[in-house]
């Protein structure tokens, strides 16, 4: 009875003798359409960021949410990659204001914890800025991961 079983699914899965079969590139091109059709959706901060130091050092990954026309707010959460990787260490974005000139991000790592400010401008290929941590202003660069 099992092997009955066995030989019917298998016929089920064996291609129709004389049907012609999708080649790599065509399977390759449909796949490269449907990642088209979903990045329409999707703004240009859309994605992974990382956030580095004037000497380079990686401060924070983002991962940002903007939906396509730039009408709905931007979303997205952060960790510190200061820090060694712990559970629960992946914040969301406290806000991000999107301005004619460029973003401001804050970001509140936990209740009564001194906020993180970002002020950026746009660049060719990123954004440049400056963060304001404990005071102190920094100079930093956005630029996608």
């Amino acid at each position: 009875m099992r092997r009955g079983l066995l030989v019917l699914t298998l016929a089920a899965l064996a291609p129709l003798a004389g049907q012609a079969q999708p080649t790599g590139d065509s399977v390759g091109d449909r796949i490269r359409a449907s990642e088209q059709a979903a990045e329409s959706y999707q703004g240009p901060l859309d994605g992974p960021w990382t956030l580095v130091s004037a000497t380079g050092q990686a401060i924070f990954a983002f991962q940002l949410v903007d939906r396509v026309g730039g009408a709905e707010p931007l979303e997205g959460v952060w960790r510190d990659l200061r820090k060694p990787t712990t559970p629960g260490d992946i914040h969301f974005i406290d806000a991000i204001v999107r301005r004619p000139t460029g973003l401001v991000i804050t970001l509140n790592a936990a209740p009564g914890s001194p906020l993180v400010t970002i002020t950026l401008q746009s660049e060719a290929g990123g954004w440049r800025g400056v963060m304001r941590e404990n005071g102190v202003d920094a100079p930093v660069r956005l630029r996608r991961s």
